[in-house]
């Protein structure tokens, strides 16, 4: 599958859950994320999806106008649930799209589509995290053969600015060939090895983008 079809899948079910802005509409994707997802998305979805929810219940929840159990009141809770409930339903969508999508597929099939240089910003911020890692048990490993306790939280201070420090000669070291493959001159672009997009994968992207922009157009003119 091309890695744009997820994404629009992804993007479009966001969209249509934050215009329907139902909480009924919400909880069936949730369900549906949830019943379909692996373990590594449904826990992150709650990890950044429950922090929120106590948020809005702590924001709305005390707010509200019909008094219901001490300081909580019955209309501020139910406006935090359905915040709460529409935040994980979008969360949930984003990260099972993400989930599948390979980072270098998704660059080769965006290289003729997108100029260079913002291709290139985009591909160095989706790979930051990974090389930060990896650089960060590099150096790791180092100070341990030194036999440096790198366990604490102080010595794991020491390791900051060593981190910070590679990675910036990481990104000098990759300037120099990336000027002379000619990244930031002008003109249309060809991949050695295309990502396949097959005229079904279009008209499915284009058939959701058209029913996103029907169900919003649909929830605008319900909208009170």
């Amino acid at each position: 599958m091309n890695p744009l079809t997820p994404l629009t899948f992804a993007a479009c079910a966001a969209i249509m859950v934050l215009a329907v802005d139902s909480w009924i509409l919400s909880a069936v994707v949730v369900g549906a994320v949830f019943l379909s997802t692996p373990r590594r998305v449904l826990l992150p979805t709650l990890a950044i999806g429950l922090p929120a929810c106590l948020g809005f219940v702590l924001m709305y929840a005390p707010f509200g106008q019909e008094l219901g159990w001490w300081i909580i009141t019955r209309d501020g809770l139910s406006t935090a649930l359905h915040l709460g409930i529409r935040f994980l339903a979008v969360t949930a969508v984003a990260l099972l799209g993400m989930s599948k999508v390979d980072v270098d597929r998704l660059m080769r099939a965006l290289q003729p589509r997108v100029p260079a240089p913002l291709l290139y910003v985009v591909g160095s911020t989706v790979r930051l995290y990974p090389m930060a890692r990896q650089r960060l048990q590099t150096i790791q490993q180092v100070h341990q053969s030194r036999g440096i306790d790198t366990s604490g939280i102080r010595a794991k201070a020491h390791l900051v600015l060593p981190l910070i420090v590679g990675l910036v000669d990481d990104a000098a070291q990759r300037a120099r060939p990336l000027q002379h493959l000619g990244v930031g001159e002008r003109g249309p672009r060809t991949v050695l090895h295309p990502v396949a997009d097959s005229a079904v994968e279009k008209f499915l992207r284009w058939g959701a983008l058209l029913l996103t922009a029907a169900v919003v157009v649909w929830a605008l003119g319900w909208a009170p």
